[in-house]
């Protein structure tokens, strides 16, 4: 609040010279011809964040655009003229798409359900699926990385990830979040190459077969990977990987379903109480 307050007092330090009122009480800070600007059009547009000195500054600047506009345009009226009202049927055009568009997105705002169901996404994916192709390989990975002076820690690691029999994956996660702070565990569809770019230099090119458990190391960590799941280019995309694109489609598709259905209410709304007349 203390902010704003200097804001107004630098506007009406800056006024104190010539105090220009008009007719109703409103200050006014520059006039034309056929335009006025007033002091609270200026108050209501500054940033509250400014200095004394930057808000005087601000203001200056402020009045200055504002003729240099309203002077070009009186200039363009004066030298242009309609004679078949084109302009004007323009300019009275554009105010009622101009009202239209804003009644529209407060419509929208306040009727617009923008939560999609998960089984809505489901089921366009099913009927669409072959319009998301990949363009890059992904993959399920479990990836863990350990320092390498974690002795302790990584042989623990190792007898898990590569056990004798069957992996028991359920330990291996429970160990690493209660000792290791970088790890993933292929719950989330990445591409391959920015799984590659968590490892070694020297091992980036090299091929991680499907359901093979990996072991490298560098001068700073060991580094354990395995590949759970793989598609490559051209395979259909997973549902996660559409979901965000496909949400953008269900959501516009709702906002022209939403826009159409109030379109045709206000003409029906407007047919039915006799709000307008057709001389045909």
């Amino acid at each position: 609040m203390k902010k704003i307050c200097v804001n107004i007092s630098a506007i009406l330090c800056l006024l104190c010279a010539c105090n220009s009122t008009s007719d109703d009480g409103r200050e006014i800070l520059a006039k034309t011809e056929t335009q006025t600007l007033y002091k609270d059009d200026i108050v209501d547009m500054m940033p509250v964040s400014l200095s004394e000195e930057d808000s005087v500054a601000y203001v200056k600047s402020a009045v200055e655009q504002w003729l240099r506009f309203t002077l070009l345009y009186e200039k363009a009226v004066d030298n242009i003229r309609d004679n078949d009202s084109s302009l004007a049927k323009q300019v009275d055009l554009f105010r009622k798409e101009l009202y239209i568009n804003t009644y529209e997105q407060l419509f929208l705002q306040q009727k617009l359900d923008t939560l999609i169901p998960q089984k809505e996404i489901d089921a366009y994916y099913a009927k669409h699926k072959n319009e998301y192709l990949l363009d890059h390989s992904v993959v399920k990975p479990i990836l863990i990385v350990f320092p390498l002076q974690r002795t302790t820690e990584i042989e623990t690691v190792k007898k898990l990830f590569f056990p004798k029999k069957t992996m028991d994956i359920d330990a291996l996660k429970d160990y690493c979040f209660q000792h290791c702070q970088k790890f993933s565990f292929s719950n989330q569809w990445v591409e391959i190459n920015a799984l590659k770019q968590e490892l070694p230099l020297e091992v980036r090119n090299e091929s991680f077969p499907v359901g093979k458990s990996l072991q490298f190391q560098d001068t700073a960590n060991v580094y354990f990977v395995r590949i759970e799941e793989q598609l490559n280019v051209g395979n259909s995309m997973p549902v996660e990987l559409a979901h965000d694109k496909i949400a953008k489609i269900l959501l516009q598709n709702r906002k022209v379903e939403l826009l159409k259905n109030m379109r045709n209410r206000v003409y029906q709304d407007a047919t039915h109480k006799k709000q307008y007349e057709v001389f045909y």
